[in-house]
C-alpha cells in the first residue's frame, strides 16, 4: 500500500512547489497537484476543476486508470495512481495541493491514514503581488492589485481562516517562506524532525519545476514586493489583511496589527463557550465540523452572535464573503 504521509498546502505560488522539492530531495515522491480531498470522496473530483482534467497529467497516469481510482476510498485512491504514477518508488509519498490549505481540518479528517500537514504561508504582500501577476499578466502588478483588490483580500483570508484553527497542532507543522529562504538550514531542521526525526537535507538538483529555478534559496525573492509596490499600496493590504498579521513577515507589522486577530479570536471563544462548542472536532452529516473555522470563514455569522450549527444546518457549507 501506498504510504500518502503528508498533505503539503499553501498559497498558491506561495512556496509549496519549494517545499515539495526539499520533500522529494529527501526520500519523498509526488505528482504535482492532486485536489482529490477537496471532495466529501474520490468521486467528487470528476467536478472539481482543474485537478480532474490534469491529473493524468500530474501524475503521468492514462485515463482508465483515473476513472477506476475514484470508485473506493480515499486510501485505495492513493494507492492506485501512486503504485502506477512510481512503480519504482518504496519510500512514502505526499500530496502538495496549496488549496487544502483552506479545508485544512477537512482534508486531514478525510485521509486518516496520513500522518500531517505541513503548510507554509506568506507575506499577503507577497501573495498580492503574484498573483496580480497571474491574474493579469499584461497589466502594471501595481494596478493589477488595486483592480482586483477585493478578491485578493478574500481569497487571502480565506486560506488563513481555513487553517489557522490548527496553528501549534501536534499533526501540523506551520512553515513562514520568508524565514524558509532566510534561515534554510534551521528550517530544514524543523522539517526534517517534523517528517522523519532527523533534519532534511539540501535540495541538491535543479528543480523539476519552472517556478522553482534554482537549487539555491533566493532570499531577494522573498521580499521583491518592497521594491515594487508602493508604500501606501503595502500598508493598504497589511489593513484589510490584518486578521491573518500572524503570517505577516515584518515583526513590526505583525506587533501592530496584531490586536485585530486577538479580538476576533476573544469573539469566537466567547460564541463557543455560550454555545457549548469545541473549537475542533465534531461531526456532522458524516463530516467534520469546526466551528472556530466556521465562523473564521463566516464573519457575518460571527458578527450576529449565531450558533454555528444552527447556521450549518439551514444554509450548509457556507463561507460568507469568500466564497470559492
Amino acid at each position: 500500500m501506498a504510504d500518502m504521509d503528508f498533505i503539503i498546502a499553501g498559497y498558491e505560488h506561495g512556496g509549496t512547489t519549494l517545499l515539495s522539492d526539499i520533500f522529494r530531495a529527501n526520500g519523498y515522491e509526488s505528482g504535482f497537484e492532486c485536489g482529490v480531498l477537496l471532495g466529501r470522496s474520490p468521486a467528487d473530483l470528476r467536478n472539481i476543476a482543474p485537478f480532474w482534467d490534469r491529473l493524468p497529467s500530474s501524475w503521468g497516469i492514462g485515463t482508465d486508470l483515473r476513472d477506476a481510482s475514484v470508485l473506493g476510498d480515499f486510501r485505495s485512491f492513493y494507492d492506485q495512481i501512486c503504485a502506477a504514477a512510481f512503480p519504482d518508488h518504496s519510500g512514502a509519498f505526499f500530496d502538495k495541493t496549496p488549496a487544502y490549505m483552506r479545508r485544512l481540518g477537512l482534508c486531514l479528517h478525510r485521509a486518516p491514514f496520513a500522518r500531517g500537514a505541513v503548510v507554509i504561508h506568506r507575506d499577503p504582500r507577497a501573495v498580492f503581488l503574484s498573483m496580480a501577476r497571474r491574474i493579469a499578466p499584461a497589466v502594471d502588478p501595481v494596478a493589477a492589485i488595486d483592480q482586483n483588490f477585493a478578491h485578493l483580500v478574500s481569497r487571502y483570508l480565506a486560506y488563513f481562516a481555513g487553517c489557522i484553527g490548527h496553528l501549534g497542532a501536534a499533526n501540523t507543522l506551520f512553515v513562514p517562506f520568508e524565514e524558509l529562504v532566510t534561515r534554510e538550514e534551521s528550517w530544514l531542521g524543523q522539517i526534517g524532525r517534523f517528517a522523519r526525526g532527523h533534519p532534511f537535507r539540501k535540495r541538491s538538483t535543479m528543480s523539476r519545476f519552472d517556478e522553482v529555478s534554482d537549487r539555491q534559496m533566493q532570499p531577494g525573492r522573498a521580499t521583491e514586493y518592497q521594491s515594487v509596490l508602493p508604500r501606501a499600496q503595502q500598508d493598504r493590504i497589511l489593513r484589510a489583511t490584518a486578521l491573518a498579521a500572524q503570517f505577516f513577515a515584518d515583526p513590526a507589522a505583525r506587533l501592530a496589527h496584531a490586536s485585530v486577530w486577538e479580538r476576533t479570536v476573544e469573539r469566537v471563544t466567547s460564541c463557543l463557550r455560550r454555545d457549548g462548542l469545541p473549537a475542533l472536532g465534531m461531526t456532522l452529516d458524516g463530516e467534520l465540523f469546526e466551528p472556530l473555522t466556521y465562523l473564521l470563514q463566516n464573519p457575518d455569522v460571527l458578527a450576529a452572535g449565531i450558533n454555528p450549527i444552527d447556521h450549518y444546518l439551514r444554509h450548509g457549507r457556507a463561507e460568507g464573503r469568500w466564497p470559492d
